[in-house]
């Protein structure tokens, strides 16, 4: 059989052997496919902000140059409809930090559960590599398996680093566009997300673990250091 279970039958007749070998060969599809889709779902809500605060960007782009454009040769006077713009602008981002708000509300505890099961099992591959170290086929398994638990751990480690890196970007993005040439209520209001910038949007494993490549950096070391320890 694929995996060794105990059935309360006797599964080496051949029609017993195979029915039992095609269910688990089917079951491990589906936890594949779960697990797979678990993992890029919040991988996907996570670039998801990252792509928002990118339109955000463009978005604040196109509209001082357009304005500057349109405001060039004559005295600069706001209109309600350039109000109505920075208004837009203002509360586009306000909605960016409410939606990761969200997302991480939601996803804490599920991230939290999900990386206390995979560094669980990291730490039982890294014993189980110590005992198979001299023995290649288990050792082959083994690693394996164990690069599969770091690939799901740096999945969330790089794509919440990414939103933290890109959400404090904003304000130099911000800084980068000529605001000299606004009146002085809009320079006040591109001020104020500048200031919101400076609090960088974090996704956290129920608010003990910030994810970041940092963090990741030492899941590796504490792996690392486990795996020397147990193979003195």
């Amino acid at each position: 059989l694929p995996n060794r279970v105990w059935l309360p039958w006797d599964s080496n007749t051949p029609m017993v052997f195979w029915f039992i070998s095609i269910q688990q060969i089917i079951n491990t599809l589906f936890a594949c496919y779960i697990d797979v889709g678990m993992d890029t779902l919040i991988f996907g809500l996570f670039l998801q902000t990252c792509a928002q605060l990118e339109i955000f960007e463009s978005r604040l782009h196109k509209l001082i140059i357009n304005k500057t454009i349109r405001d060039l040769g004559r005295k600069l006077l706001t209109s309600n409809k350039d109000e109505m713009e920075i208004s837009k602008i203002v509360r586009h981002h306000l909605i960016i930090y409410k939606y990761a708000k969200t997302v991480n509300t939601i996803y804490n505890q599920v991230i939290f559960f999900q990386f206390f099961e995979s560094i669980l099992v990291l730490c039982t591959c890294i014993y189980y590599l110590t005992m198979y170290i001299n023995e290649l086929f288990a050792l082959a398994n083994f690693l394996g398996y164990t690069l599969c638990m770091f690939l799901q751990i740096y999945i969330y480690c790089w794509s919440a680093n990414e939103v933290i890196l890109k959400s404090t970007s904003v304000g130099d993005a911000i800084y980068c566009t000529d605001w000299p040439l606004l009146p002085v209520n809009e320079q006040k209001n591109l001020l104020l997300i500048m200031m919101r910038t400076t609090i960088p949007i974090t996704f956290t494993s129920s608010f003990l673990i910030t994810l970041s490549l940092e963090s990741y950096g030492s899941i590796l070391k504490a792996s690392y250091s486990a795996f020397n320890v147990l193979t003195q």
